[in-house]
């Protein structure tokens, strides 16, 4: 089995929307995953790609939130899933001290 995996940031951002009430922009939330990506998985950025949801209204408004219109790909250790999945979930809850930013 490959020990790495290639995933979009739209995954983590759809994962993020469909189990918080969070209303982080896509391109703070995406610029934060791929920061520990990096850091701590070995990551490495493949390129930006259009986003192909059943429902386009759910596409990212002009402010930023809601699902992203295109998303960058990256490749990384597969075995830090676990670990990342924990940290989108660490990463809105630990934002709401900042008025920007309001997740529940």
């Amino acid at each position: 089995m490959n020990n790495t995996i290639q995933v979009g940031n739209d995954e983590f951002i759809l994962y993020i929307r469909k189990n918080h009430q969070c209303s982080i922009r896509n391109n703070i939330l995406g610029r934060r995953i791929w920061q520990w990506i990096h850091a701590n998985a070995n990551g490495i950025k493949l390129g930006r790609l259009f986003c192909c949801w059943r429902n386009e209204e759910l596409c990212t408004n002009p402010s930023g939130y809601g699902f992203p219109k295109s998303a960058t790909q990256f490749r990384f250790d597969r075995s830090t899933l676990p670990a990342l999945y924990t940290f989108l979930d660490e990463l809105v809850t630990t934002h709401k001290h900042l008025k920007a930013y309001v997740c529940k």
